[in-house]
């Protein structure tokens, strides 16, 4: 038991599978965030090929046009 469980040798000594967890758990996020953007790039780009070139009011507007 004493192999599992013995007394670091030099306290300071950093704890390498934890700085190495760390790293993973950083490009893990990076890596989603990366994909979130790129999704929502795509998004817009085919949402801005779908419009048309002026706008108009309509109906979806949230401050419809009057006519005085």
């Amino acid at each position: 038991m004493n192999l599992l469980l013995r007394p670091l040798d030099n306290p300071a000594d950093p704890v390498w599978s934890v700085i190495i967890c760390v790293i993973l758990a950083v490009v893990g996020a990076l890596f989603v965030i990366i994909y979130i953007l790129r999704e929502a790039f795509a998004e817009l780009d085919d949402g801005r090929s779908n419009q048309r070139e002026g706008r108009e009011s309509g109906p979806a507007d949230s401050t419809p046009i009057t006519q005085d």
